[in-house]
């Protein structure tokens, strides 16, 4: 058995009080941000489990604002991310559902964003530490740890997209690490998330947008430094 890694120890560097509670909130949300493109008209975020009952009192909601805001759980900024909310004119809704799901990990938040005629629904789970996983973005099914860089694809569910994104990746220089591609209907759209070795150039990005049957490409940023 290995040893564990210095930071399991002590947790993440993070404005507290908690590393899942605060800490993944936060990054859960700065991923949402992120896979939106910009900051949204309009927000809710639904806490589930535990961070329903808790959220209060371990600043869930601050955390959830500085995400939203574009913050990463150790800026300093998170302590007074109601006021920079507040300033930039971003409200955002909270909800609490405590109802208990099995199999639903229990520090789960849904984070929905509408602006620009656009929507974004994102959940995911904090799962301890600073870790999170995003399990679902717009009803698509998703595994991503937030580890690594990734690209997300909105496609339609048709032969040669994959190739296509690859491909384009492959020329550029970067390394693909994971990539799988989930769909809720044969034929219809579908989502494919690409995680790579460093941060995509622009200009692979832009590529990627100009494939046929691609409808959007997002480049989703590390969360861990």
């Amino acid at each position: 058995m290995s040893a564990p890694a210095l930071f399991d120890v002590i947790g993440p560097v993070m404005i507290g009080p908690s590393s899942s509670h605060t800490a993944g909130v936060a990054r859960i949300c700065f991923l949402a941000r992120k896979a939106f493109g910009e900051r949204p008209g309009k927000a809710r975020v639904t806490f589930h489990g535990s961070l329903a009952a808790t959220w209060r009192g371990h600043g869930s909601d601050k955390a959830a604002l500085a995400g939203l805001l574009g913050f990463h759980p150790e800026d300093e900024r998170l302590s007074f991310a109601r006021e920079l909310a507040a300033r930039e004119g971003l409200v955002v809704e909270f909800v609490e559902d405590r109802s208990v799901v099995a199999g639903v990990h229990p520090n789960t938040l849904r984070v929905e964003l509408e602006g620009g005629g656009r929507k974004l629904s994102i959940t995911g789970c904090s799962i301890g530490g600073g870790a999170v996983r995003v399990e679902n973005v717009n009803g698509f099914p998703a595994s991503i740890s937030g580890e690594l860089d990734a690209v997300l694809v909105r496609h339609r569910d048709r032969p040669g997209v994959i190739a296509g994104v690859t491909g384009v990746l492959a020329e550029a220089g970067v390394n693909i690490a994971t990539a799988a591609s989930r769909r809720n209907q044969k034929g219809d759209e579908a989502l494919l998330v690409v995680e790579v070795d460093g941060v995509p150039p622009g200009a692979a990005l832009a590529a990627i947008r100009a494939l046929p049957e691609v409808l959007a490409a997002v480049h989703l940023p590390s969360v861990v430094s």
